[in-house]
């Protein structure tokens, strides 16, 4: 059992089964309670489902801190309680992954003569998902380098990069919930109106621009987190006013999602880029 705790400092600190936070229990981290929203009408039995969505979670950390005389007790507690700050955020990482949190309650033993003081944590998650440790990309849309030394260029001549063959690429969400995705447009040279087709729902995000050489596009489609930013010439600038309005800062669903990317103009020209973090129901 091992559990890492980095707070928004970049503090760090890893309990376990051994010196000197040795952890004895962890609860919270598998399935959590759902509010159902239900609709009854007059004279109903029973009642329609409306939908459901996830609680809070909340993660309970407990166990002892393990020193070989109170004064070093003394100074492991006031360390831990610094870094375990109830103003501070943070993120738990567990089993190989990793969830956001605050600190809700923050206890140790106040004595000053306990050599091994017990600690309590309570760590209260507005976001109920845990998620890789890592972004998971994928080009959708890029040359594929074929250039390798010792180089030897026969008469016909030689390929220098090769184009994905397909504008059709399934990019596989591993975890147990949708999650939003980052997009990324990246063009070689003018590029008109470059577009993301989520071909499972018919969504799409669609910038109504021109594209020169060097231009990025980054598309976020996070709940509560929506928005399009613009890098041109190193500066980086909100461009929600260049998204067509019939966009969708759509989901990638459990399971395998089909996308396929276009432009108005010089398709050949554009690299597509997505990244996003499976979420997961407990770990």
């Amino acid at each position: 059992m091992e559990v890492t705790y980095i707070n928004s400092s970049g503090e760090s600190i890893t309990l376990n089964q051994s010196r000197p936070f040795f952890i004895t229990k962890i609860d919270g981290t598998g399935n959590i309670r759902q509010t159902v929203n239900t609709f009854k009408a007059p004279e109903q039995d029973g009642a329609f489902y409306v939908s459901s969505t996830m609680d809070m979670r909340n993660i309970i950390l407990e166990g002892t801190i393990i020193a070989n005389t109170p004064d070093e007790a003394y100074e492991l507690r006031k360390s831990f309680l610094r870094l375990f700050s109830p103003k501070k955020s943070g993120v738990i990482r567990y089993r190989e992954r990793q969830i956001s949190c605050v600190v809700e309650e923050a206890v140790l033993s106040v004595s000053s003569r306990e050599r091994i003081p017990k600690f309590f944590i309570s760590l209260l998650c507005p976001n109920p998902f845990f998620e890789t440790l890592d972004d998971v990309w994928h080009d959708l849309a890029s040359w594929e380098p074929l250039l390798e030394f010792e180089l030897e260029i026969p008469e016909e001549g030689i390929e220098f990069g090769m184009r994905q063959p397909s504008q059709i690429i399934a990019v596989d969400n591993f975890g147990d919930v949708p999650c939003g995705c980052e997009v990324i447009f990246r063009a070689l040279g003018p590029v008109t109106n470059p577009e993301l087709l989520l071909m499972d729902t018919g969504e799409y995000i669609r910038i109504l621009t021109t594209m020169n050489n060097g231009d990025e596009y980054h598309i976020y489609t996070h709940f509560a987190e929506k928005r399009v930013i613009s890098i041109i010439n190193g500066t980086e600038s909100n461009a929600f006013y260049l998204l067509d309005t019939s966009s969708d800062f759509f989901q990638l669903e459990p399971g395998m999602n089909n996308l396929r990317y276009d432009a108005s103009a010089n398709l050949e020209l554009l690299d597509v880029i997505i990244n996003f973090r499976p979420q997961f129901l407990g770990v």
